[in-house]
């Protein structure tokens, strides 16, 4: 395996961070460099990395939260760009639905801390939604 012969992007880099000798060596002195190199890799450190799972009846999800310095080139960039248009624009429109469900349950959320507490904004118009859970848990 030579460095002109190698197509794949990962193998591409990958090699270029081996030394010319062991690209051309055999397979064992391959594979200990690989695992060398696996070792001192930098792209899998994250300034914030949260992992966590939610077990639920009987399925457990995960979640995975990542922050830290954007290191990829401009070039790698717009390549994606170009070849996913669409995930540009869903990766606009995440943030701004994530506000709105979070706006929306903190306001229901005081919505019925108020209704609790007897308060009414005007004093002709009430939804009684706190009514009707009262006397629902009421009933039974």
């Amino acid at each position: 395996m030579t460095l002109d012969k190698v197509e794949h992007h990962f193998m591409r880099k990958f090699a270029s961070c081996l030394p010319a000798h062991i690209v051309t060596s055999s397979i064992d002195a391959k594979i200990s460099a690989i695992i060398h190199a696996n070792d001192e890799r930098s792209w899998g450190r994250h300034t914030i990395n949260v992992r966590s799972t939610l077990p639920v009846q009987t399925r457990t999800y995960y979640f995975v939260m990542f922050a830290g310095i954007y290191k990829r080139p401009q070039s790698r960039n717009l390549a994606e760009h170009i070849s996913h248009p669409l995930a540009m624009l869903s990766n606009m429109k995440f943030p701004p639905l994530v506000l709105l469900l979070l706006a929306c349950f903190v306001l229901n959320l005081f919505y019925l801390l108020k209704s609790s507490f007897g308060l009414n904004v005007a004093r002709s118009f009430s939804p009684d939604i706190w009514d009707s859970i009262i006397s629902s848990a009421s009933s039974r």
